[in-house]
């Protein structure tokens, strides 16, 4: 399996990242919005006539490109990616864990083409080749960047664009009998570990079976444990439709990136799926900075800004229903200089365009378009 690799290509369109706010809009506070859903773009309509610079790409928000591209018959009996798949008899596939790590800003909305180029790069098994609980873990690493960076080169090395990676388990396949078994050992059998420190702050949604829809098609994502609860029952052994794990991360982010300074970045999360996440079934999104500002990053400092050059370090998770640890995760944010005379820039040119708009766009023809000076684009 090591060294299996594809790339799939895209175009760093407004739709997307808009509908992804259109999907979470009822779920997330306003705090947790892009910014340009707080400034009242909330329509693919406003990003066309409203916005004379493109928006930076929100955290999280990349999920939603460069999705898989394969047809139906090309995909696994649980629609999944062939690719990823050790083969029989491990077809039952979850979601571990993964990384992520910012390298650059080069991503906004400006519809520039990107490719992300996706391969397998680690296989470890995990149990006796005898063992009906054995599972092989399966790393893949996707690489988004721009197309003039990636040049046509299969193997240059990608030091710019987003770094993610994916841990997948895959587990034998059972049957319905099996399944059943599984389904009331979990309802009997309930572990549940808790957060250590009591959070800063806390998002609480119930996902939906809409949302978990409009997710999966937004990623293009046809795996059955999203969709189609008799399958859950009937071969995973669930008690109902699972979150998506990307979905975990981007309700982590959002929140995360909440908490940041204006001219504060992401630039790396590590975050491992403890237990499943179900529809219909509250959960809780939860940050804790765990340092102070200081440019160490020792703990226990007094609170304080964002330090340019120096790191701030998160925990963040997600708990579910009983309040257990469902997902957790450590992420380092810092501010950089360009970035700030960058932000500074930005926020400069919206307002002087903002004014402008604001006095030529009075008319009834003109007035849905007029959406006030923009604060910043972070």
């Amino acid at each position: 399996m090591l060294g299996r690799a594809q790339l799939s290509w895209d175009v760093m369109s407004a739709t997307n990242s808009t509908l992804l706010s259109l999907a979470l809009a009822d779920y997330l506070p306003p705090e947790c919005q892009t910014p340009s859903w707080r400034l009242h773009s909330r329509s693919i309509g406003d990003h066309i006539v409203g916005y004379k610079a493109p928006a930076d790409l929100f955290p999280g928000h990349h999920l939603v490109y460069c999705p898989l591209q394969k047809t139906a018959s090309q995909l696994c009996a649980d629609g999944t990616d062939p690719m990823h798949s050790p083969g029989a008899p491990y077809t039952r596939r979850m979601w571990a864990g993964g990384s992520l790590e910012f390298r650059d800003d080069r991503f906004c909305l400006d519809a520039h083409p990107v490719v992300c180029r996706e391969r397998v790069v680690d296989v470890a098994e995990k149990g006796a080749e005898d063992d009906p609980d054995r599972k092989i873990f399966v790393v893949v690493l996707r690489e988004y960047m721009r197309a003039s960076d990636y040049g046509m080169d299969p193997e240059r090395s990608m030091t710019r664009g987003i770094a993610e990676h994916r841990t997948l388990v895959f587990m034998r396949g059972q049957d319905k009998e099996e399944a059943r078994a599984r389904l009331a050992k979990e309802q009997e059998t309930v572990k549940t570990l808790k957060a250590h420190h009591p959070p800063d702050a806390t998002i609480t949604l119930t996902p939906t079976p809409t949302l978990l829809f409009q997710y999966s098609a937004l990623t293009f994502n046809a795996h059955s444990i999203h969709l189609d609860p008799e399958y859950c029952r009937e071969v995973e052994g669930r008690r109902n439709l699972l979150v998506h794990g990307p979905l975990s991360l981007t309700l982590m982010l959002s929140l995360l990136q909440s908490r940041l300074e204006q001219n504060e970045k992401i630039c790396n999360i590590d975050y491992r799926n403890l237990a499943p996440l179900y529809v219909n079934e509250p959960l809780h999104v939860c940050v804790r900075r765990i340092d102070r500002g200081d440019e160490t990053g020792n703990t226990g400092q007094e609170d304080g800004p964002a330090v340019v050059g120096g790191p701030r370090r998160w925990e963040v998770w997600v708990e579910g229903p009983e309040r257990g640890l469902s997902v957790r995760g450590t992420a380092v944010t810092t501010i950089t200089d360009a970035q700030h005379q960058k932000n500074k820039r930005l926020t400069n040119l919206q307002k002087k365009k903002g004014s402008k708009n604001h006095q030529q766009n009075t008319g009834p023809r003109n007035r849905w378009r007029n959406r006030g000076p923009l604060k910043h684009v972070s």
